[in-house]
């Protein structure tokens, strides 16, 4: 049935291009029509050398069987060849028109906005790796999201802007977990190459221009928030849903020009919601940083994860589409496809019948 459904138009793409065409068909065919008729009607007497006009007339020529037989199916003929060009004209002006219907399977599409907020100070930069990793894995089936990445320190970054194209977000990703691999421990640190520590301080570079100033979560957050168009459009507000995942140990250190809670103020105003992955060590899970982090968050109606608890990057996985920013739900929508087919068969019918009865006709 929806095979059937999708081969049947229910409406027109381009109403009013079949319209043009019909008309411009129409006036050629009674230009045609006055032509022909003019020319059957004009005089076709032939003069002989002498001045005297020779007549044909084939009247007694018809009047046998077989002349009168053919006659008739030369007609019969005639009209059906008339008849197949000016449906296979019709059909072609609805063609141009681009004949569609609503597609019956109802399409799964996202129209969300998430910003990955990592914290790359000294005490986070190790468990970054785990996160992007994760968000490698989801990135693969996203369908219709939209993802940012931005780092930060004492100052903010962009590694990449909000973007739906999965090829984008793989290669980051990829690349980031790659210079993360190199800082896990001090061993893989000193193993570094003189170019593999540049890549990785090229990556970093910006992150880094307040002195005495490390983990500055609150700007590093208000940063991420700027990178979404619900923060000033309200219209972007009711486009699309925004979420925001923080990446942090919350032990800042220096003068914050926001607050975790005044940034967070920010992006709850602007519709923007937060969830926040814990990244401290076994023994901070439960200190006053962490224990703040999560009220901060579940107060502004994010979610809190504490990634102590998850030992692989299918954990982690599993984690992040729990949140509300992670990349689990869509809306069904319907989308209006061409369906051309039944006008192309009737197209292709219509012109083979006109084809075959013009070579008979010469026969």
């Amino acid at each position: 049935m929806s095979t059937l459904s999708s081969f049947l138009p229910t409406r027109f793409t381009w109403p009013w291009v079949a319209l043009v065409v019909a008309a411009v068909l129409f006036i050629t065919l009674v230009v045609l029509a006055y032509l022909t008729y003019s020319a059957k009607n004009r005089p076709t007497s032939e003069e002989t050398a002498d001045g005297t006009a020779t007549v044909y007339n084939l009247e007694r020529d018809f009047q046998t069987d077989t002349a009168s037989r053919r006659m008739r199916t030369y007609r019969r003929l005639g009209r059906i060849a008339t008849g197949s060009l000016a449906v296979s004209l019709c059909a072609g002006a609805v063609l141009i028109a681009r004949p569609s219907t609503i597609n019956p399977q109802p399409s799964s599409t996202a129209s969300r906005d998430i910003i990955l907020c990592l914290d790359v100070s000294g005490s986070a930069l190790a468990y970054d790796r785990q996160i992007i990793a994760a968000y490698s894995q989801l990135a693969q089936n996203l369908q219709g999201e939209r993802i940012g990445m931005s780092i930060f320190n004492s100052t903010s970054k962009t590694v990449f802007p909000l973007t739906d194209d999965s090829s984008v977000i793989t290669n980051q990703l990829n690349y980031a977990y790659t210079l993360l691999s190199r800082v896990q421990t001090q061993e893989s640190i000193d193993k570094m190459t003189d170019q593999e520590y540049q890549e990785v301080n090229d990556w970093l570079a910006g992150t880094q221009n307040v002195e005495n100033s490390t983990s500055l979560i609150g700007d590093g957050l208000v940063s991420c928030t700027m990178m979404l168009p619900q923060l000033e459009s309200r219209d972007a507000q009711n486009a699309r849903s925004a979420s925001i995942i923080l990446a942090t140990d919350n032990v800042p250190s220096g003068k914050q020009t926001f607050t975790l809670n005044e940034a967070l103020d920010i992006a709850r105003n602007a519709k923007i919601n937060v969830d926040a992955l814990y990244v401290g060590t076994d023994q901070t899970s439960s200190s006053e940083a962490a224990v703040n982090m999560r009220e901060s968050i579940t107060s502004h109606g994010g979610t809190y994860v504490d990634l102590n608890a998850n030992d692989t990057v299918e954990d982690i996985v599993r984690d992040i589409t729990s949140t509300k920013s992670g990349p689990q739900l869509h809306d069904e929508t319907s989308n209006l496809i061409d369906a051309p087919g039944l006008i192309l068969l009737v197209l292709a019918l219509s012109f083979l019948a006109f084809i075959l009865t013009a070579g008979r006709m010469r026969r």
